[in-house]
């Protein structure tokens, strides 16, 4: 894909996500070199005190990789000797830990969280209401932040006119492919290709050609830890379901509807019918999924852009044995879950070390600014990438609004692109079709409450969908959406 066309795609997308997003609307860190600082009424810090300068400062980072995730290490060990060249009175601590629902708030309550952590679109009003972000919106002006991100993504992270993160990135959810099994059942097309299936029914029935054709999964469906719960609204709402309406003030499940049953159905059909999903029900896509796709054992799945770096440097997986398709269309037409990640940080980081965190960004090639300075994160990024023979083209949504950033970084890219990028055109061209946010009540709660229908109809031939449906609607209302009345 030549430049211009990326950049037509990455503007209509970002237009896209404008719209979408206008629908939708986890104490004290003993790890941040405790100092006072101001705070507002709600318990975080409103860092209007102006930092010291080069004052030594400690701060910790999370999302650190692990050691066996070589590439990287590699770049996390550039970002680390820059940011010890241009800033040696700044400390960079490591942490592993990265945000999950069930660990976020015992370590938030406990003062554990880093300086700057990493979260998701969903998830930000619970900690913005829970006091568990600082204030961070004089340097986020001071450094034009608010100017440069798409105004739609800011409204997550705003509460009273105020900044309590900053949108990191977005994602489109697309088809992953693993192109050796293509290849295995004759479902490549002339040019080396996938045949991308169009609607739902030819998902199956190309994951059934797969299975009598390699003995392999032709599809995989995570059911657990939320993840079976969160691909099943690409499906559903596909199918015409929605799930949560705001009717005079109050939020009610609306999830019980005979397009949800059939969504639910089709999931059902998967398992009993075409016999095509992986024989463990209870799979995830961290473990499960990326061990089963960089072993040739499962041929599609729903995925990000992101994963499949995860999958090549962890599974060894050859980099030209993945591509990626929009989602298929269903009975009621396209549906494309967007969601995405945040920035924030511990609530009572101080102003110096909140500098400090926006310095490592900086480094970290993300910033607002085109410099050649500004942009020398990101260079290194792709250059590491393309240097330890990972994933380097296909990307997701970019936060930022100004053309000028978003050419800067395809320019980037383009230089480093190192796949056959007809194998991710369709992704890039087509994914935002039917772009949809993720529900802006108890998302993940949600998620959590369809996994269990999900494991009910993949281990039970004789589940009802619409009973299941019936009874996790009337939980969800009772134990969720009664509460935020």
């Amino acid at each position: 894909m030549n430049l211009k066309k990326r950049n037509t795609w990455q503007l209509a997308c970002m237009m896209l996500c404008v719209l979408a997003l206008v629908i939708s609307g986890c104490g004290k860190n003993s790890n941040n070199n405790v100092e006072p600082t101001a705070t507002n009424s709600g318990g975080t810090n409103t860092a209007t005190e102006e930092p010291a300068g080069d004052k030594p400062t400690t701060i910790k980072v999370s999302n650190w990789p692990k050691p066996n995730e070589e590439a990287q290490v590699a770049m996390y060990e550039e970002y680390l000797n820059k940011m010890k060249e241009k800033y040696p009175f700044i400390t960079v601590d490591k942490d592993e830990w990265g945000y999950d629902v069930s660990s976020f708030l015992p370590k938030a309550a406990s003062g554990e969280l880093p300086t700057v952590y990493e979260t998701f679109f969903t998830e930000a009003d619970k900690i913005i209401k829970a006091n568990y972000a600082a204030d961070i919106t004089d340097i986020m002006t001071k450094n034009e932040f608010d100017k440069s991100i798409n105004p739609e993504l800011l409204k997550l992270v705003q509460k009273d006119g105020k900044y309590y993160g900053i949108p990191k990135d977005g994602y489109v959810m697309g088809l992953m492919y693993n192109v050796n099994l293509f290849k295995q059942a004759g479902l490549l097309d002339d040019q080396g290709v996938p045949k991308f299936p169009k609607t739902y029914e030819e998902l199956a029935v190309t994951a059934q050609t797969i299975k009598e054709k390699t003995g392999k999964s032709g599809f995989f469906f995570p059911t657990k830890n939320n993840q079976g719960g969160w691909m099943f609204m690409n499906i559903a709402w596909a199918y015409g379901a929605e799930f949560e309406e705001q009717v005079d003030g109050k939020w009610k499940a609306v999830f019980n509807t005979p397009e949800a049953a059939a969504a639910l159905q089709y999931v059902k059909d998967l398992k009993w019918k075409y016999d095509v999903l992986p024989a463990n029900n209870l799979v995830d896509v961290g473990t499960d999924l990326f061990q089963m796709f960089g072993t040739e054992q499962v041929a599609m799945s729903f995925g990000i852009s992101d994963w499949g770096n995860a999958i090549v440097q962890n599974l060894k997986m050859p980099k030209d044995n993945l591509a990626m398709s929009a989602l298929p269309t269903g009975p009621k037409g396209n549906a494309t879950l967007l969601g995405g990640g945040l920035y924030m940080f511990a609530p009572d980081a101080t102003p110096d070390q909140l500098d400090s965190a926006f310095k490592w960004l900086d480094v970290r090639g993300f910033s607002p600014q085109t410099s050649e300075e500004a942009l020398n994160g990101l260079e290194t990024q792709s250059k590491t990438a393309n240097e330890q023979n990972l994933i380097v083209g296909p990307h997701g949504l970019r936060v930022w609004v100004n053309e000028e950033r978003i050419n800067a970084e395809q320019a980037i890219l383009d230089k480093y692109t190192n796949v056959n990028m007809a194998m991710f055109d369709d992704y890039m061209n087509n994914g935002s079709a039917g772009l949809r946010p993720e529900v802006p009540v108890n998302a993940q709660e949600l998620y959590k409450t369809l996994d269990v229908v999900i494991q009910a109809v993949l281990t039970n031939k004789n589940a009802d969908p619409a009973q299941l449906l019936e009874k996790a609607a009337a939980d969800f209302q009772k134990d969720y959406l009664d509460k935020v009345q």
